[in-house]
């Protein structure tokens, strides 16, 4: 009896464990921080501070740019922050918040 409890129990383990890998892919695929970057606009959205050019990427969920950037001379890489383009909500523009950060081979500008 015990056995049998622990089988069922590894055996949903396993199944939770593949969904997990799913679902993570599936969302790092829509809203990620990467080492490239394309122009993008921001805050063009109705009551958001004026519109600008920023380095980043637009998909359906939102535009996401580079703020900032730090090297790090012990790894000799570049930290990209990645912050979210939250130009929307009841006021029109929502602060634009922190959304990731990637240590890339290269700057972003």
């Amino acid at each position: 009896m015990n056995l049998r409890r622990w089988g069922a129990l590894g055996t949903a383990a396993v199944s939770l464990a593949g969904a997990m890998v799913v679902t993570g892919g599936a969302t790092a695929a829509h809203a990620d921080a990467r080492c490239n970057w394309s122009w993008t606009t921001i805050n063009d959205g109705a009551g958001a501070e004026g519109p600008g050019v920023a380095r980043g990427h637009s998909h359906k969920t939102g535009n996401h740019y580079v703020a900032d950037m730090f090297y790090n001379p012990d790894s000799r890489k570049y930290l990209w922050s990645w912050y979210a383009d939250n130009n929307g909500g009841n006021d029109g523009d929502t602060k634009d918040t922190w959304f990731g950060s990637i240590a890339c081979d290269y700057a972003p500008w």
